[in-house]
């Protein structure tokens, strides 16, 4: 049996869900059902967020790069291509919430987002270099684990993949239009622009700053960058 699925690991050195998810996964004896790969090796083995970039924001990545996540990202593209679909696993150490990302501005086209078992879409076209700005197959699933016990996170991820993977082989699941919530990321909130106690943020909680209206995301995530949250709106689809 040709397997359908790739479950790309690790793109983020420290994040370390999806092999957690995998090593589950291979214990319910779903090894054959699909194929699994350590995106970031150098930064997993340094537990850092990357080794020279951001992997994440490095594809069609480049073969001949000094640059390692550059290298790395023209690999791993040349090897999504032969799977039907393809999942990123990403986790938010500042984020409480679960959610699929698109990393673009609508859904996507050849993967069944709606036999993924989470609520939320996140449609983000920017920032540039995301495997699934290149692939129209690909998505990725952010867990937040800031409060939340890992144990049950990791059992939640693990769910929601082998729940993809029965639907994906089932011959008579109906494919359905998506009735998930859905959220477009447009800006981001800097430090420059917000003066106020971080704390107050809420991430998917509707507040005003500036004179703006807007979703919070990953309040405080990357703050050492500059960046209070993401901003994000409803997606009227």
């Amino acid at each position: 049996m040709k397997k359908k699925l790739l479950i790309i690991c690790a793109t983020h050195g420290d994040e370390r869900i999806g092999l957690e998810a995998v090593a589950e996964l291979e214990c319910k004896n779903l090894s054959d059902c699909f194929d699994s790969i350590v995106a970031n090796i150098e930064a997993l083995n340094k537990n850092v967020r990357f080794a020279d970039c951001d992997l994440n924001r490095s594809y069609p990545g480049d073969k001949n790069s000094a640059l390692y996540e550059k290298r790395r990202a023209a690999e791993i593209l040349e090897i999504a291509k032969g799977y039907k679909y393809v999942i990123d696993m990403h986790e938010a150490s500042s984020g409480t919430e679960d959610f699929i990302i698109i990393a673009k501005n609508r859904m996507c086209q050849a993967f069944p987002v709606e036999f993924v078992n989470m609520d939320t879409v996140l449609l983000w076209p920017d920032p540039k270099g995301p495997l699934g700005e290149i692939l129209e197959n690909e998505i990725e699933l952010e867990f937040g684990v800031k409060g939340r016990d890992r144990e049950e996170v990791i059992a939640k991820a693990t769910e929601v993949l082998e729940d993809f993977i029965g639907k994906i082989y089932a011959k008579e699941i109906e494919q359905k239009p998506s009735t998930k919530k859905t959220y477009q990321v447009y800006d981001k909130l800097t430090t420059d622009d917000f003066k106020k106690d971080i704390n107050a943020l809420k991430d998917f909680v509707e507040t005003e700053a500036g004179g703006e209206k807007f979703y919070p995301l990953l309040a405080g995530q990357y703050i050492e960058n500059g960046i209070v949250c993401y901003k994000m709106r409803l997606f009227n689809k």
